[in-house]
């Protein structure tokens, strides 16, 4: 398996159609076996009042199949802090944050038109 045990991982639902919300959970792998994955860490969903995306305060177990078309996943540095890990919405954008900094910018979209 291409993930080990303690890697951090961002799952994201592939959206299926236009009016699909985004949904990210985020966490450390504690086992894979074949295309099957086990992670602990929480979900995050857009907030439907204000349109940011929240942080659910409890920890989850997920499993998921890799090889299922609905999830991207992306591979993160291990220093990142599940647990103090969070997601700013700044100028259009969503960024996931932790205490040492940003690690990626989740939008969906162009900057204006520039890379």
């Amino acid at each position: 398996m291409i993930l080990s045990p303690q890697d951090v991982v961002l799952v994201s639902n592939r959206r299926m159609f236009p009016n699909d919300e985004t949904r990210y959970f985020l966490g450390r792998v504690l086992a894979s076996e074949d295309t099957l994955v086990k992670i602990e860490g929480y979900s995050f969903v857009r907030d439907l009042a204000n349109g940011h995306v929240i942080k659910k305060d409890e920890r989850r177990v997920k499993i998921l199949s890799l090889a299922s078309p609905g999830f991207l996943v992306y591979q993160l540095p291990s220093e990142l802090q599940v647990d103090a890990a969070h997601i700013e919405s700044q100028n259009g954008d969503a960024i996931l944050v932790d205490d040492h900094g940003e690690w990626m910018n989740l939008a969906e979209h162009t900057h204006c038109g520039h890379f």
